[in-house]
């Protein structure tokens, strides 16, 4: 007994391949593997996404720019931070303002200029002029005229309280 197809013959249906698979899309066999369902059958489109390359290609730039320059900014601030000791490599508690220094305060509480000048000095001023305070109390300021050696500046004094503590801080001139 032999094996009967169930195809009738005809046309790319004699002996040889093409008897089981069929006949391709341009009369030729079709491409190895493929199921005869298939084989004249085209590939379908790739999908879209939606947005055209150019206009993604602007955004990409734009980003990459955008980022470029905040990075050309922000990573010497934070180099130089930590190389030079600035606000991310020194003590958080102490801003632009050297340490607490403390003045005394008449009766009726002023502050002589002299006094303050003194004060001043000690630490590493020199030549140092204040005006009188009338009045110390919490943020009171008085601006005095000195040198440190170097160059002319002005030493601003901000008062803590009545109790004659102050911070200074360094204006060149």
């Amino acid at each position: 007994m032999s094996y009967q197809s169930p195809l009738p013959p005809g046309p790319g249906h004699g002996p040889g391949p093409q008897a089981y698979y069929g006949q391709g899309a341009q009369g030729g066999p079709p491409p190895y593997g493929v199921h005869p369902a298939y084989a004249g059958m085209p590939s379908p489109a790739p999908r879209s996404t939606g947005l055209n390359p150019w206009v993604a290609g602007l955004i990409g730039v734009l980003i990459g720019g955008i980022g470029a320059m905040v990075l050309s900014f922000v990573l010497p601030m934070i180099f130089f931070g930590f190389l030079m000791g600035g606000p991310f490599g020194g003590d958080f508690d102490e801003g632009f303002m050297d340490g607490s220094q403390r003045v005394t305060v008449a009766a009726d509480g002023s502050v002589s200029g002299a006094a303050l000048a003194d004060v001043l000095e000690d630490d590493w001023y020199e030549d140092m002029t204040c005006p009188h305070t009338a009045k110390v109390g919490t943020d009171v300021t008085t601006i005095c005229r000195g040198s440190d050696g170097i160059e002319d500046l002005r030493v601003v004094v901000v008062f803590r309280g009545t109790d004659g503590e102050f911070t200074m801080a360094d204006l060149y001139e």
